[in-house]
């Protein structure tokens, strides 16, 4: 105990701690250990808008439930029983519209975009002195890497993951992800559904778009808040009138999951997937992004405005995840109605999102704020990105390895739900500290840019 006493105290007082040089930096980027740390760190830098984590894994879940159901129809026996059924439930319309979980990612993509990029505007005096090249260098280097990665080990070994009369020999993609190229320009969203690599990746294309023109708005916003609200809300126009002029033209149904008889073309090839008809709450996140980056979240609010906005922005919220229901399981809406519905959820309920996260980053969240800024919730939103890429993959592994078909009911399809998302989480995870993670290294290596998270 002496020695251990004496060896201590011949540490010079003012010894430093040891710190790798670049070449050692790059090494420590592939550290499975530095890296798991990173991700399990609860720790948030000030500032931080920390309700987001608890709204990224909630809207994660919830797309993994959506695509439990969706994903294993085609090994249903008893689809013809369960699926009026289900349709007849009223707690259904929640999966049945769980579409909507997409548009709270466009939210929280544009309001992260515009919070961060015009905070460092400022720093930096001004869009003329803003690193755009480095904008879109960050995207495309935290994004294109594992997107990549993830879709060779998808196109290549897939084929070899199981067996049964549901596995394809050829794997998952029917084309053999012949047009990945199309997935690496980030425009899949613009090709043949049916051919599409990745089918669920077009939200990925959606995004980058979403984010290429972003500046056109930020700087505007910038230097003239009426000139960039201009064209925030010439672009929701857009999204409103293509929403239901196509609706109008191809007589789409309110719902995709449920199509109408007379349906003329693909809903979700023409309607689901365009950047025309999606921008609307990637809009209203930009808007919230720039309110709060000029209040700098902080705002005085009275009780009233408070529990006026909270009653709102659920009432809209509810009304657009429920307002299709009926007792037979159809869609009452008349044409007109269907239009305007079309033409305008997506941007409501991004709205109602939008008003979560402003109540919460300006004090007025209350326990909302307190259980979606929950420290445990953190290292689970860092792994979204990846459990968006593997999900799918993690079913269609299980799914097709079934050796019968399988009888759904409502205890099977909760233990189906639960297992497909710890899966997730836990492949998420191997593919993070891979793939995403080395890659965010890289960056501070070769740029020298601390990354914000």
């Amino acid at each position: 105990m002496a020695d251990l006493t004496k060896n201590k105290q011949d540490i010079p007082a003012n010894s430093t701690k040891y710190k790798p040089g670049v070449f050692g930096t790059l090494l420590l980027s592939f550290s499975v250990l530095s890296n798991a740390r990173k991700i399990l760190n609860t720790n948030q830098p000030s500032q931080t808008l920390t309700s987001v984590n608890g709204i990224r894994f909630i809207s994660m879940t919830w797309v993994v439930l959506g695509h439990t159901y969706v994903f294993g129809l085609g090994v249903v026996g008893n689809l013809a029983t369960i699926l009026p059924d289900y349709f007849k439930r009223f707690t259904f319309q929640a999966i049945l519209n769980a579409t909507f979980s997409v548009d709270t990612f466009f939210v929280l993509s544009g309001l992260l975009v515009a919070y961060l990029t015009l905070r460092e505007m400022d720093k930096c005096g001004g869009a003329k002195k803003f690193n755009w090249g480095l904008y879109y260098f960050h995207r495309i280097w935290r994004l294109t890497p594992p997107y990549m990665l993830v879709m060779f080990v998808y196109t290549s070994l897939s084929k070899h993951w199981g067996d049964g009369p549901f596995w394809s020999q050829n794997g998952f993609d029917p084309n053999d992800c012949n047009t990945w190229w199309m997935n690496l320009l980030y425009i899949n969203n613009f090709q043949d559904s049916q051919k599409m690599c990745m089918g669920w990746t077009w939200y990925l294309a959606n995004d980058m778009q979403f984010y290429i023109i972003s500046p056109l708005i930020l700087v505007l916003l910038f230097y003239s808040r009426l000139g960039g609200v201009i064209l925030s809300v010439a672009f929701v126009i857009g999204n409103f009138i293509s929403a239901g002029v196509l609706t109008n033209v191809h007589n789409f149904s309110a719902s995709i999951m449920l199509r109408n008889e007379d349906e003329k073309g693909n809903s979700f090839e023409l309607l689901y997937i365009k950047p025309w008809t999606r921008i609307g709450p990637y809009i209203v996140g930009l808007l919230t992004g720039y309110v709060l980056y000029k209040t700098k979240c902080k705002i005085t609010m009275s009780k009233k405005a408070n529990i006026t906005g909270w009653t709102l922005a659920t009432g809209l919220a509810i009304a657009v995840l429920y307002g299709l229901y009926s007792d037979d399981g159809t869609i009452k809406l008349n044409k007109v109605t269907t239009i305007f519905y079309n033409a305008t959820s997506r941007t409501v309920w991004g709205a109602c999102v939008a008003w979560v996260i402003f109540a919460c980053a300006t004090g007025y969240g209350g326990p909302v704020n307190a259980l979606l800024s929950w420290k445990g919730i953190v290292p689970l939103s860092r792994l979204t990105y990846c459990c968006y890429l593997v999900h799918p993959i993690v079913m269609l592994t299980n799914y097709n390895s079934q050796r019968q078909t399988m009888y759904w009911f409502d205890l099977e399809v909760s233990y189906k739900f639960l297992g497909h998302l710890c899966m997730t989480y836990g492949v998420a995870f191997i593919v993070s500290l891979a793939f995403e993670s080395p890659m965010m290294g890289l960056e501070k290596v070769i740029l020298g840019r601390a990354k914000k998270h």
